[in-house]
């Protein structure tokens, strides 16, 4: 049953890291949206919607699920590997997260 859900707002996307030699293409100060092959967004947590209030949710371990681009608005050349699920202990001031395997979406 699920216990807690949240939503991760983007107000751009961009390549903020690369890997295998990928160049970077897309830089939002300069206009060009959107997220190579090969390359990541990644976000601080302390920006808004980056997080899932979990206040009221029992300390215990959860099976944690994450999807991105569940609606296909984003166009993207695979969404085979659109999806993850790990575990996750949830405990008074933090949580540990490990066991993630890809799911399908």
């Amino acid at each position: 049953r699920k216990v807690a859900e949240g939503h991760k707002a983007s107000f751009c996307l961009e390549d903020s890291s690369c890997t295998d030699r990928k160049i970077k293409v897309f830089n939002c100060d300069e206009g060009h949206q959107g997220i190579s092959p090969g390359c990541e967004d990644t976000y601080k947590a302390a920006v808004d919607c980056q997080w899932i209030d979990v206040t009221d949710v029992p300390l215990d371990e959860y099976t944690f699920r994450v999807t991105v681009n569940p609606k296909r608005l984003v166009r993207e050349s695979n969404f085979a590997n659109n999806g993850i699920r790990c575990k996750v202990s949830i405990k008074r001031h933090t949580a540990d997260i490990w066991n993630c395997s890809p799911i399908g979406v």
